[in-house]
């Protein structure tokens, strides 16, 4: 009959126990000299089971760390034998992923049943969605050329109608506050018998004519850092010292001034139209603001506006008539003809005086 001690049966007991509670048992231990029977035999299978285990909780613990790049045990545990085409399949898996990760979204996987369908619907949704966001991105890529030429159109367009620093001010705060400039030169011209000539002048002749000679007056007016504020009729005003301060601001309209001029007399040796401008200038304070909220128009007033155009209705055709103020900035620059005083509506006499035609250019 087998005799069976109770200690053997209490390791066997432990090891399980040991197991059960989530730890990593010893193999069984039995004295060298136990006799080949039964307990024996049943001790082996233990060990074998034990050995087993511990690799199995080895590859568990590996897996937990997210590492699939081992080989796994031999044993066997039908368990181990699953668990080696689990873990084939799972290398499988992460290099599948590893492609999918650098783009390519061509990956398939057929293993693992409703796994595989579930990777594989996964994956063409990524790729649907990476389409779909690159379409979005090629659309947002449009539209924000389409917005920035639109608003490199506005701001040209706003810096047709304002000066610049103004349109910036506007641009950055939603608003721009009226200023009070102490010196500045104001140049206002008209054109000699305009309002015969247009009369004999169909409208599109009349506006194509205005719109060369004041273009070319802008360019001038541009080339010498004034500013042209605005048109009325005929009339053309523009400055110089403001918004932006320039200590030359007196040389740099008579310049210009003398400039249009010149340009008058080369066009009316090469074209049958013919025309000639009045100019007066004045030096002194003004106030700058835009006006309106709608259609932002920059103005400027003040009695040195006021005075501009006096010299200009005091002047004659094609001759540059300057206020005293202007010509005591500017006498040492240009040449004048002194003209008797004369009595200017709402000022009183003034002394005024030509800019002398034959040594106008300031250099």
């Amino acid at each position: 009959m087998l005799q069976v001690r109770k200690e053997d049966i209490d390791r066997i007991t432990e090891a399980f126990h040991v197991i059960l509670k989530g730890g990593l048992p010893g193999p069984v231990e039995l004295p060298g000299d136990y006799p080949e029977n039964e307990i024996k035999q049943l001790v082996g299978y233990v060990n074998r089971f034990v050995t087993d285990y511990r690799g199995f909780a080895d590859i568990m613990s590996t897996l937990s760390r997210g590492e699939v790049d081992f080989d796994p045990p031999l044993g066997k545990m039908q368990i181990l034998q699953s668990f080696k085409n689990l873990h084939a399949n799972l290398r499988h898996l992460t290099w599948k992923t590893q492609q999918i990760a650098a783009g390519d979204f061509t990956q398939q996987v057929d293993f693992m049943g409703h796994f595989s369908e579930a990777f594989n619907s996964m994956t063409q949704q990524l790729q649907s969605a990476f389409a779909k966001i690159e379409r979005q991105n090629q659309e947002l890529s449009q539209a924000n050329a389409i917005i920035q030429e639109e608003k490199e159109r506005s701001d040209k367009l706003l810096l047709n109608i304002l000066p610049a620093s103004v349109a910036e001010d506007l641009k950055r705060n939603g608003q721009t506050k009226p200023e009070h400039f102490a010196d500045v030169t104001v140049l206002f011209s008209d054109i000699v018998g305009f309002t015969k000539a247009s009369s004999a002048l169909s409208p599109q002749t009349l506006i194509a004519e205005l719109n060369e000679l004041f273009t070319q007056f802008d360019t001038i007016a541009e080339q010498n850092d004034c500013e042209r504020i605005k048109t009325i009729g005929d009339a053309y005003l523009a400055v110089c010292g403001m918004p932006v301060p320039n200590d030359s601001h007196a040389s740099n309209i008579v310049r210009t001034a003398a400039e249009m001029i010149r340009y008058l007399e080369r066009r009316n040796a090469s074209v049958p139209m013919q025309w000639q401008i009045r100019v007066g200038i004045h030096t002194g304070p003004v106030i700058g603001a835009v006006v309106g909220i709608k259609k932002y128009i920059y103005d400027v007033f003040g009695d040195t506006i006021n005075t501009a155009s006096r010299m200009e209705s005091n002047s004659s055709p094609m001759r540059i008539n300057v206020s005293e103020a202007t010509y005591l900035r500017t006498k040492t620059v240009f040449q004048f003809v002194s003209r008797p005083p004369l009595e200017v509506k709402g000022r009183g006499v003034m002394s005024m005086y030509f800019l002398d035609p034959g040594k106008d250019t300031g250099e």
